[in-house]
């Protein structure tokens, strides 16, 4: 090869890095102004002939749901997925080829790839992903470009529940093949569970190109602070990092603790408070911050924090934790990548989950007298449309929910709100026992980080407001009411028949009528949800990591005793 042909293709590779490090300029007020070329298209879910817009799943089914002839680019995708399965966000996995590839260049659980992990549901307010309507509406800017073809594919990989899903994907066909491009790729990865005193790997990649972003998640295997872990960027096989971080929190822009919050680059999607099984999702897009590789890049994230046992008494400030650790890794390339780890299946990305939707046990749902259960027309709040509602004009009642266990073990419990105006404050007992008898209370206001499972009786909120104090919508809060996923608590149950009781205890006062001025002490909810906890022995890993730590605290301290002799 000449070197005046080493130059230009060079100076190709540095005027496509230019182009590609603020992939919002071609969304810019400026760049609009500006003749472009190019053909606007569309592929979508919906027909001219009636209103039913949405393509159905059958369980397990897959669809082609765009067959792109290029060459073009991807520059906008909506889609709103739903189904009566509530983990529906891991469920549904998208699939990108490009070019005729075998492998996907993007294979990725929805709800992940829209920066919110655990099969959750919640908004996003950032450059190149948005998420509105409560957690529902799905948007993507990413710019995808091709030279020849694209497919999507979209999947229901949930056994039991069928899906659907409205779509709209909004491309333009170009005049010619882009010269330069590189190829987007996202890509899912899990390891459950982690081993011992082993770094989390984000991304491996071979080849040319750009990392851009990282969505992380994880489910808590011990309570207090999960996140001391640095961040390091191998770049081209070197074997001391390029880039190396100071702390989990840190690499997504944060400090000391993290935040419900979004924001163009940086955000924090979940943060349940910090108890054994609180999950946690972050995002950090790299558009201003790209990280260039030639060859390769390798991205790990150490999985370090505070270190409790079943008590929650501290053992270590620093070190492995046994966290189950998701993520989505996103950059472009130069060719068509080959998948640098294996996608799991559907019931490795979730916990195993008893789930009652009550508008359809609403005939085993006992009740005190005077409380009136009613099933109401509709609500587009709650994943059945009909609601339930437990109607009640007084302290002292009561509504009984019965609930099967098949598998011993233990279990978190979440309850699926639906927050308005007009209901009451209720109590929650399990078994007919309270909250500190029956296991471990995470209801918001019942968990200190410095005493964790040790907290008195009476200093534990054994009560769940369903009042809605977080209302945003006017419109939407005020006829349909929010749903929200609220965590009870931790519980050991056996094999058998068990009993979640309600008791009204009050009401918050801006509940009253606002013709007659009464109170009101209503409960509305949609789901019980019971999710098997798949962590082993907290305290054998605890004792593990401990020593862990103090072993490599000894050999660095031994390491520095030799340099300074």
């Amino acid at each position: 090869m000449s070197m005046m042909h080493a130059k230009k293709i060079a100076s190709a590779w540095m005027l496509l890095m230019a182009g590609l490090v603020s992939p919002a300029a071609s969304q810019s007020l400026d760049a609009i102004a500006r003749e472009q070329s190019g053909r606007s298209m569309r592929a979508t879910s919906g027909n001219p002939f009636n209103n039913h817009d949405s393509i159905k799943f059958a369980a397990g089914e897959c669809k082609t749901i765009a067959q792109l002839e290029g060459p073009g680019k991807l520059v906008h995708f909506w889609m709103i997925p739903y189904s009566m399965n509530i983990r529906y966000p891991r469920a549904f996995v998208m699939r990108i080829y490009w070019d005729g590839a075998k492998a996907p260049s993007v294979e990725v659980p929805l709800g992940d790839f829209f920066a919110v992990g655990n099969g959750m549901t919640a908004n996003v307010e950032s450059l190149p992903v948005k998420v509105s309507s409560y957690g529902r509406g799905y948007n993507c800017y990413w710019e995808m470009p091709f030279r020849k073809k694209a497919k999507i594919t979209l999947t229901n990989e949930c056994e039991t529940e069928s899906g659907a899903c409205y779509y709209q994907i909004d491309w333009v066909k170009l005049d010619r093949e882009p010269a330069d491009m590189l190829y987007f790729h996202a890509r899912y990865h899990q390891e459950y569970p982690p081993e011992l005193g082993k770094p989390y790997t984000v991304f491996v990649g071979k080849g040319r190109g750009q990392y851009v972003g990282t969505v992380l998640s994880s489910q808590n295997a011990m309570g207090h602070w999960f996140g001391e872990g640095d961040d390091y960027f191998y770049i081209d096989g070197e074997k001391i990092p390029s880039l190396s971080g100071t702390g989990t929190e840190d690499y997504f822009n944060e400090a000391w603790n993290m935040r419900v919050h979004t924001s163009l680059y940086t955000g924090c999607t979940v943060f349940e408070p910090r108890a054994p099984d609180a999950r946690i999702t972050a995002y950090r897009w790299h558009i201003p911050d790209p990280v260039f590789f030639r060859k390769s890049l390798r991205f790990e994230l150490e999985r370090t924090g505070y270190i409790v046992n079943s008590r929650g008494e501290d053992f270590s400030p620093s070190g492995s934790r046994p966290d189950y650790w998701s993520s989505v890794s996103y950059w472009y390339q130069d060719a068509v990548a080959e998948p640098w780890c294996e996608f799991p299946p559907y019931k490795d990305r979730v916990n195993p989950e008893i789930v009652l939707h009550f508008p359809q046990i609403i005939e085993k749902i006992k009740h005190s007298p005077g409380v009136e259960l009613q099933l109401l027309p509709y609500n587009r709040a709650t994943y059945t449309k009909p609601w339930f509602r437990a109607k009640n004009e007084r302290v002292g009642s009561w509504i009984e929910i019965p609930f099967e266990v098949r598998e011993k073990g233990r279990y978190s419990m979440s309850l699926f709100q639906l927050l308005r105006e007009d209901n009451g404050i209720w109590k929650v007992t399990i078994d007919g026992r309270e909250l500190p008898e029956a296991g471990e209370s995470q209801i918001a206001g019942g968990y200190d980080v410095s005493q964790v499972n040790r907290l008195p009786p009476a200093e534990i909120n054994k009560t769940l407001d369903f009042f809605n104090i977080f209302r945003k919508n006017e419109n939407e809060d005020m006829i349909h009411g929010q749903r929200r996923e609220r965590k009870i608590g931790l519980f050991q149950f056996e094999p058998g028949v068990h009993t979640l009781r309600l008791i009204c205890v009050g009401t918050n006062p801006s509940s009253q009528d606002p013709e007659t001025g009464k109170l009101r002490y209503n409960l509305t909810a949609d789901v019980l949800s019971l999710r098997k906890l798949p962590f082993g022995n907290i305290d054998d890993w605890a004792k593990k990591a401990v020593e862990l730590e103090q072993r490599r605290q000894e050999k660095h301290s031994g390491g520095e005793k030799s340099e300074n002799q």
